[in-house]
């Protein structure tokens, strides 16, 4: 558990949130407030919650000083970043809580390489209800071909069964 401590989200923002949800907070530079909950990074303002996105969907989080951005990557690399511009650089707690979430959701990881030389990874990742399940990306260009399917069904196959998932 993060201990938390510093910002503190209004109170008709907070009225919009689960009690005991919010684990870190940073205020955005548009008024709304990035919240990090036990399953899922949030934006909320007064009106209700803007966006919801569970942690095994979060490839990873990135701080830009200089900026004052927290950019999201996804694990579907198709989906374009969330980019949240926050209103001060008070955000030590907020990026921790973030990087703490998503690694909680990650059981196991295996990566293999496809004879084409593009990198894969298998995780099996918790989703909000604490069910497991198998994720695979691949960094650089997919053939398609037969062998590389045989090295991807490979993969994840060692994935799900190095935690007692079906294969």
């Amino acid at each position: 558990m993060i201990f938390r401590r510093g910002r503190r989200l209004p109170r008709e923002v907070a009225a919009r949130l689960k009690p005991h949800d919010t684990l870190a907070v940073a205020e955005l530079a548009d008024g709304a407030w990035a919240v990090v909950s036990a399953g899922a990074l949030l934006v909320v303002d007064p009106s209700g919650i803007r966006d919801r996105h569970p942690w095994h969907a979060v490839q990873h989080g990135r701080w830009d000083g200089e900026l004052r951005q927290f950019t999201v990557s996804w694990v579907d690399g198709a989906r374009p970043p969330l980019v949240l511009t926050t209103a001060t650089d008070d955000v030590e707690t907020f990026t921790a809580a973030v990087r703490e979430r998503v690694q909680s959701s990650v059981v196991h990881t295996e990566t293999a390489e496809t004879p084409h030389g593009t990198l894969l990874r298998a995780q099996i990742r918790r989703d909000e209800e604490g069910a497991l399940f198998s994720q695979l990306t691949a960094q650089g260009p997919l053939q398609g071909d037969e062998e590389e399917r045989r090295v991807i069904d490979a993969l994840e196959s060692r994935a799900r069964a190095a935690v007692g998932l079906p294969t």
